[in-house]
């Protein structure tokens, strides 16, 4: 009698590697296929097989090294040889599973091939009949094919359980990037960036306290001009937008005003690029037990952050800036004790109520009203190839992309607003020389397939170059080359 061989495979889209697998193990006895299963693949890939388990099982069993075809979870261990008679497993050498290994036999896997590798081949092939925008504005930001594509699914009511489980899934991933979800959660609106800043606002600071913003950028003041809108008590410590916060007077501030109970700041300000040191401002909330209010637009999932660490109760971005997907989601990521305080506190806002979103969330895995369903579809994607690169990586794309267009910037004597130490290398805001008009040259690179963007702070005549998105240091280094050429009056 044959020995029984186990090869587990998820075969999403089946290539030449399985077939080499399956012809090596048949030489070991007769093969059975352990396949996974369509929710497993969702739970721990992340993405829908592009053919349904059933596809996939006619597929392997009409393959003449196959004996038999079983579905398995996503890891193997002993009790599930044991159930199936399985006496031996074969793998390649990314073997995860939990086998005794007596009973395990890793072949080495075939070189060159992969599905991963034959879904970028196919998005090359579309970038290929497809213009690409470089998006050199901070955010909505340029987005790989993949994600773009992401969109593109069967049409489904969003109150279904499979539209929930991606819901579950994005706010569990958002959540892990800068906290462990045991401990905080992903708080999903859809809207803009400012949809739930104002959400935090409006929601989490009790009618009698008080809140600190630090105005040190558009961003701060737009902050400011939220809770005025609420009617709120705030208090605004306004500081230098190209230089670090005096912590000192901050402090002072802090100290002579006992009924703050926030501190809201911007981590990264969108505005000249400067990054505020959330280590010092953790700690400074930490001393005089304030709840830390971080908008992060700019920042989350490029710039490492540790909630945990830094002190911060909630974090608010959106799904178009550095996570890479389209605009249309934004979310805050909230400690969950403190959700727990906010539960209580009069309701400012119906739409926008933070803890009434969080309440139906834990319920449903829903939003309260409709979610753009496929921008989150997108952000799903955009979830899975964050995690592919690595936050640390890409933060490091990022910089080589901003050192390239600094490095021309000074070569060009171009000044920008921040000084390199105290900058985010993510948002670049540039001076616009003498005569130079900032419409006329924002057409001119539009027409290159280039969008610049306009500055905003008043006092200074700048435009804004952000090297975010799914572009890297080539991109840059066209960019400065069409840069001198147009400051070199190749404009007139």
């Amino acid at each position: 009698m044959n020995k029984r061989v186990m090869v587990d495979m998820s075969a999403t889209i089946i290539h030449h590697g399985h077939i080499r697998l399956l012809k090596k193990a048949a030489e070991h006895g007769d093969v059975i296929v352990g396949l996974t299963t369509d929710e497993e693949i969702v739970s721990k890939k992340g993405y829908q097989p592009e053919l349904d388990f059933a596809y996939r099982k006619e597929i392997l069993e009409s393959i003449k090294y196959v004996s038999e075809v079983v579905a398995t979870p996503w890891l193997l261990d002993d009790s599930t040889l044991t159930k199936h008679n399985i006496d031996l497993l074969v793998h390649g050498d990314d073997n995860s599973n939990d086998i005794a290994e007596e009973k395990l036999l890793i072949f080495p896997r075939t070189e060159g091939i992969s599905s991963t590798d034959i879904r970028t081949s196919v998005m090359n092939v579309l970038a290929q009949k497809s213009s690409r925008n470089i998006l050199l504005n901070p955010g909505p930001a340029t987005t790989t094919y993949s994600v773009k594509m992401a969109q593109v699914v069967p049409d489904i009511c969003p109150r279904e359980y499979e539209f929930g489980d991606l819901m579950e899934y994005v706010s569990e991933e958002l959540t892990k990037i800068v906290a462990d979800p045991n401990d905080y959660v992903s708080v999903l609106f859809g809207g803009s960036g400012t949809a739930v800043v104002e959400s935090v606002l409006c929601s989490v600071v009790p009618h009698d306290k008080t809140v600190l913003i630090v105005n040190n950028g558009a961003y701060g003041k737009r902050m400011c001009q939220i809770v005025q809108t609420y009617d709120m008590n705030y208090i605004e410590f306004e500081s230098s937008p190209i230089e670090p916060i005096d912590l000192t007077k901050l402090e002072d501030t802090i100290s002579n005003n006992s009924n703050i109970s926030h501190l809201a700041i911007i981590h990264n300000e969108t505005t000249t690029g400067i990054l505020n040191n959330l280590d010092d401002l953790g700690a400074l909330a930490k001393k005089y037990d304030l709840d830390l209010i971080v908008d992060a637009m700019s920042s989350y999932a490029a710039i490492p952050i540790d909630m945990k660490k830094q002190n911060i109760i909630y974090l608010m971005a959106s799904s178009n800036k550095n996570i890479q997907g389209m605009a249309g989601v934004g979310f805050v990521i909230a400690n969950k004790k403190a959700m727990q305080k906010v539960k209580d506190i009069k309701k400012r806002s119906f739409y926008l109520d933070l803890y009434s979103q969080y309440e139906n969330f834990l319920k449903s895995h829903q939003m309260r009203f409709t979610p753009p369903v496929q921008t989150l579809y997108a952000l799903k994607q955009a979830i899975i190839e964050a995690k592919e690169e690595g936050i640390e990586n890409r933060y490091k794309r990022y910089s080589k992309s901003w050192e390239v267009l600094t490095s021309a910037l000074k070569e060009m004597n171009l000044k920008y607003l921040v000084e390199d130490q105290y900058h985010s290398k993510i948002i670049t805001s540039i001076f616009i020389p003498d005569g130079i008009d900032f419409n006329h040259m924002h057409d001119y690179f539009y027409d290159l397939g280039f969008t610049i963007y306009p500055g905003k702070v008043a006092d200074f005549n700048t435009f804004r170059v952000a090297n975010i998105g799914e572009i890297d240091y080539n991109d840059l280094n066209e960019f400065t080359k069409y840069l001198k050429g147009y400051l070199n009056n190749d404009n007139k």
